[in-house]
């Protein structure tokens, strides 16, 4: 090679390198603003080329999820304050480019937010086994995915957002409230019918004067899939509820098991099918087991059965508190 034609090669190679270090500046996004503001405009960063997600600036990578064609990051603001920090979960398809965001939050040191792992043990990874994050939940032929979102609450709660992963775009499927604790306790997936697709079953506990959060009443809500939506269909599931009520009455013969949490439980159950009578008759008559610890506690019986009917009357109105 003569020396004319190594400068000129030396020289493209130079020109080559600055223009990739320009495009590498240019696909840096500023936040996640930028990122989740439109779809078509976003442009891969650096890091998120070659499998991982895209890092996003102010924000670090907490975890990744491989959820077949897509893949989603969830991120945590950083540095994070001492106690929580703003965080949000971001799904990219193939092409890196985000189609489905939730702003969450997360602890400083632990995520709050999950994905419902299928393999796992109520939804919770489990160590030595393969993570699967989606399931067809519907007949649609799509798969489906569960985002659990804490709140960071004294004993509450969780929202549960469930997607659809289709061939082109994310779509949302319903959000359940309110739920008991971290992700997920308070959920359940179920057949509890003929119905190919599978329930969502809900848990809150509610409170009441009677007693602490231990002893607070769950009640059940059941969603169902209708119309392209996951929608409370508490009634309609009579039967399912009805079930609930004899497996906790047999537990309630046992003296050993009677506690005030399964009182108000049954008759939260009772008032769920509107039968207001039963509830009250069947709290009002064994309250009298508790009544040595609710006076040690200071707390006045008949404001304790007052408040357990305002609950049972909100229920079976199909109100919820």
């Amino acid at each position: 090679m003569q020396k004319g034609e190594y400068i000129i090669s030396v020289a493209l190679a130079i020109t080559v390198v600055l223009t990739l270090l320009a495009i590498q500046r240019k696909w840096q996004p500023a936040s996640l603003k930028d990122v989740a503001s439109s779809a078509g405009e976003f442009i891969l960063s650096a890091t998120g080329v070659g499998g991982d997600v895209p890092d996003i600036t102010g924000y670090e990578k907490v975890k990744s999820f491989r959820l077949g064609s897509y893949r989603a990051g969830l991120y945590r603001a950083s540095p994070a304050p001492s106690v929580f920090a703003p965080g949000r979960i971001v799904i990219y398809n193939r092409k890196n480019q985000p189609v489905f965001k939730l702003d969450t939050l997360e602890g400083s040191k632990e995520a709050w937010t999950a994905v419902y792992d299928f393999a796992g043990r109520h939804g919770l990874s489990v160590r030595g086994t393969r993570s699967a994050y989606t399931r067809e939940l519907t007949v649609d032929g799509a798969p489906d995915i569960i985002i659990g979102q804490y709140s960071g609450g004294d004993h509450c709660c969780t929202t549960a957002t469930v997607l659809e992963l289709g061939a082109d775009a994310v779509r949302t499927l319903g959000r359940i409230e309110g739920l008991t604790g971290l992700p997920f306790e308070g959920l359940e997936l179920r057949r509890i019918d003929n119905d190919p697709n599978w329930e969502i079953i809900g848990h809150q506990a509610y409170r009441t004067v009677c007693g602490s959060h231990e002893d607070a009443a769950d009640v059940i809500s059941v969603y169902e899939y209708q119309d392209g939506r996951y929608t409370d269909q508490t009634r309609r599931n009579a039967a399912y509820v009805e079930s609930l009520i004899r497996q906790r009455l047999a537990k309630w013969a046992q003296p050993k098991n009677r506690s005030l949490q399964l009182l108000q439980t049954l008759a939260a159950n009772y008032a769920l099918l509107s039968q207001r009578d039963d509830a009250r008759r069947f709290f009002a008559t064994n309250l009298s087991l508790f009544l040595p610890d609710l006076r040690k506690k200071g707390i006045d019986p008949n404001a304790c059965i007052e408040d357990v009917e305002n609950l049972v009357d909100r229920l079976a109105s199909n109100t919820r508190p």
